[in-house]
């Protein structure tokens, strides 16, 4: 099973479902079916790319999905298991936590957590743009007004 991944949904190129493992560049993919291909950087593994994933599960949202639900996750191992790809594991955290950054309660990017623009976070407080939340400052970090505990996984926090 594979526990560190991204996954990218783009309505824009043929409802494209990318599934991401690695920051590496994609320099060569292996098209196994009209649906599927295996992305590599060199001889490695670094993704997959399911085309017209439409066919399966209708996606409302284009860009990443910080949190994928765990019907989803059935839905795209069930495509990946008929081409005998490896599966994905279901994420029990999205890796984008409250953290206190001095006085202020901010989101920040866990080491390892995948980005909006398909690069993995070092570490990093994160902006309203990152995290395609509408604000008249988008490029502003995101600051928590609630009184929330420290490392609560942010897209999983109760709304109010």
């Amino acid at each position: 099973m594979i526990t560190n991944y991204g996954i990218y949904n783009h309505h824009e190129l043929d409802n494209t479902l990318l599934i991401l493992f690695s920051e590496e560049e994609v320099l060569s993919f292996k098209k196994i079916s009209p649906e599927m291909e295996i992305l590599y950087h060199d001889s490695k593994i670094v993704g997959y790319r399911i085309v017209n994933f439409i066919r399966y599960a209708k996606i409302k949202y284009s860009g990443i999905i910080f949190l994928p639900a765990k019907p989803l996750i059935d839905v795209i191992n069930q495509v990946l298991a008929k081409y005998d790809l490896e599966l994905l594991d279901y994420k029990r955290q999205s890796g984008y936590v409250t953290k206190r950054n001095e006085d202020k309660l901010m989101v920040f990017a866990l080491e390892g957590t995948f980005l909006r623009d398909m690069t993995i976070s070092k570490g990093k407080y994160v902006t309203y743009h990152e995290l395609y939340i509408e604000n008249d400052s988008p490029n502003d970090l995101i600051e928590i007004e609630e009184n929330i505990r420290e490392n609560i996984d942010f897209f999983q926090m109760e709304e109010k």
